[in-house]
């Protein structure tokens, strides 16, 4: 189901936000910017597969 695709990305990333924003102001910044290649490529990773999954179950209907 292409919602359950959508609903998955959406997990991951309010699952990575939440882990970043738990940190202390201070470190949260600091972390993030050593930290930037791995959450983009976690986001990119999980929007990838999001949109292999939407491939996979889109049926095109013809124009009227």
């Amino acid at each position: 189901m292409r919602s359950a695709a959508v609903s998955d990305l959406f997990d991951a990333v309010e699952a990575l936000m939440i882990r970043y924003q738990a940190l202390p102001d201070a470190e949260r910044h600091q972390l993030w910017s050593a930290d930037a290649e791995r959450i983009t490529g976690e986001v990119g990773r999980h929007l990838s597969v999001a949109r292999a999954r939407l491939s996979s179950s889109f049926v095109p209907t013809p124009a009227t």
